[in-house]
């Protein structure tokens, strides 16, 4: 597992591309010891397992079918990243206008840290499937 990283600082920065980056790697940190019947594994039939919350990242908004492997999952996810550090570096975006799921406009900026909250919403639901497997905590989950 990856060191501990002081993440609260990097969201003082504000630095998207930054913080994104950190979730990323939390992210992946955290499944990258997994095996696939861990990916699958579910608490109960109502859960979602880690496959699941990786698939849902990956495409929150899009049709594709449910992947069959951790690293078909993890290729999606890192798509959608490498997808929005371009948006993110992309001179201008982050003040772009765009019409928000509820009608309302808001700077493309908004768009990226509600990506980064969805980001890190789903984290934690996957290091609490660790707790229940009976697996370590990722390294960086306390900071210090």
């Amino acid at each position: 597992m990856a060191e501990p990283v002081a993440v609260t600082p990097t969201y003082a920065s504000g630095d998207l591309a930054h913080i994104l980056e950190i979730e990323q790697r939390q992210i992946e940190d955290t499944v990258a010891d997994l095996s696939e019947e861990q990916m699958v594994w579910l608490p109960n039939p109502k859960a979602k397992s880690a496959l699941d919350i990786i698939w849902h990242l990956a495409y929150p908004q899009l049709q594709h079918p449910k992947p069959s492997s951790k690293m078909e999952a993890l290729k999606g996810l890192r798509t959608a990243y490498d997808r929005l550090q371009k948006e993110i570096a992309t001179p201008g975006k982050l003040d772009e206008p765009v019409t928000w799921w509820t009608g309302g406009e808001i700077p493309y900026r908004g768009v990226v840290w509600g990506a980064i909250r969805h980001r890190s919403y789903h984290l934690g639901e996957l290091v609490y499937l660790r707790q229940a497997m009976g697996l370590d905590e990722p390294k960086y989950y306390h900071e210090e």
